[in-house]
């Protein structure tokens, strides 16, 4: 059975507002933050696989040329990213993840965890992960829709017992969509 344009068209306008206001939470949080969303979505994909050249991460996560130039050279001055020799193309480099790259991921995701626990203070815990489930569904959609995969497949876990992160394989909605736009 398909979906009523109705309830499509009450749909896409619950994203757009859902679109909207996580701007606005990422907007709050920004003074905060180091590194901007795309940066941070950058690192979370360079977290989950192995080193590869700018153009492939540029084609994975939609970004163009000069921003992911830009956002490369950011990066890298900070130290969360660094560019190897390519073995196959001497011409070419390679970037990876470095250690403080993998910390600062796994720190700013403790601290969103955190903000997002404060902000959904009344939201049970059976409500949030079926709100989760519903948005990995949506998600998983929209991904074989397009034929994508996910971006970041593989996150540092906030260990709910303690500050620090566990490493297990967890999946994220957060990078599966074009970065483009956070840039603005």
């Amino acid at each position: 059975m398909s979906v009523s344009q109705e309830t499509a068209s009450a749909l896409v306008r619950e994203l757009f507002e859902l679109q909207r206001v996580m701007r606005r939470v990422l907007k709050v949080s920004i003074a905060e933050r180091e590194l901007s969303v795309v940066q941070l979505s950058l690192l979370s994909h360079l977290a989950s696989v192995p080193a590869r050249r700018a153009k492939d991460i540029g084609a994975e996560s939609g970004l163009g040329a000069s921003v992911m130039s830009r956002q490369l050279s950011h990066l890298e001055k900070l130290g969360f990213v660094e560019r190897t020799p390519d073995p196959e193309d001497g011409r070419a480099q390679l970037v990876q993840i470095t250690e403080p790259g993998r910390t600062a991921v796994a720190d700013y995701l403790e601290s969103d965890t955190q903000r997002l626990i404060e902000r959904l203070g009344a939201l049970s815990e059976a409500d949030a992960a079926r709100t989760r489930e519903d948005l990995n569904r949506l998600t998983e959609i929209f991904l074989t829709s397009l034929g994508l995969e996910r971006m970041t497949t593989c996150m540092p876990r906030v260990d709910p017992e303690g500050p620090r992160e566990t490493t297990s394989q967890i999946t994220t909605t957060e990078t599966a969509h074009r970065l483009e736009d956070s840039v603005q």
